[in-house]
């Protein structure tokens, strides 16, 4: 298939997936939230992690805000020049953010970037995702801007999902998208290397 048509086939994917993901109520999203946040800090990945990149919720995410405490938190920073995302160390949550692209709280401009040495051999990602198949095929918002952050990382990376964006069926790709190791929903946890679940939830 080309890459035109595995593009056309992802944007209807995101708005069905997208959809799904919206239809979860208010009551229903602080449960899942709570569920999905136990199930990280139980992954020994997790645990043994000194340095988390993590991401504040946007639109119908996932929320991980009561992941933020007891690592060293990185949260992504959209660099208007190049186009691209960089990560940020950030200590105080208050002080440290301000409104960035789309609205999202992004680190200070004037806070140091990680760099890229670092992140790729010290850093555990944990992303988001309009979609996740059992394979680790991610299906994101459609820059590719995670896709450039995980080339190359060390740790294996942890995709982070309501059960409703698990497709059970094989998602598009491509050869420049970058596969996830881990998918965390509120349910489950899978390992995608052998495509294990390890440890249902519910």
């Amino acid at each position: 298939m080309s890459v035109e048509l595995v593009e056309m086939e992802k944007s209807v994917l995101r708005k069905e997936f997208s959809a799904r993901r919206k239809n979860i109520t208010a009551e229903e999203r602080r449960r899942f939230d709570a569920d999905i946040c136990r199930n990280i800090r139980e992954l020994p990945i997790f645990k043994s992690a000194e340095n988390i990149a993590a991401f504040i919720s946007f639109g119908a995410e996932p929320d991980l805000s009561a992941l933020f405490h007891g690592k060293r938190l990185f949260l992504p920073r959209f660099k208007a020049r190049s186009g691209v995302y960089e990560m940020v160390a950030i200590e105080n949550l208050k002080r440290d953010l301000l409104p960035g692209k789309y609205g999202i709280p992004e680190p200070l401009p004037s806070l140091p970037a990680a760099d890229t040495g670092f992140l790729a051999s010290q850093m555990l990602f944990l992303v988001p995702a309009v979609a996740c198949d059992r394979n680790g095929c991610r299906l994101g918002r459609g820059g590719g801007f995670y896709d450039r952050l995980l080339s190359g990382v060390n740790l294996p990376p942890v995709a982070v999902i309501y059960s409703c964006q698990l497709s059970e069926t094989p998602l598009p790709g491509t050869e420049h998208d970058a596969p996830v190791r881990w998918i965390v929903t509120e349910r489950e946890v899978i390992d995608t290397a052998g495509n294990n679940e390890s440890g249902e939830k519910k």
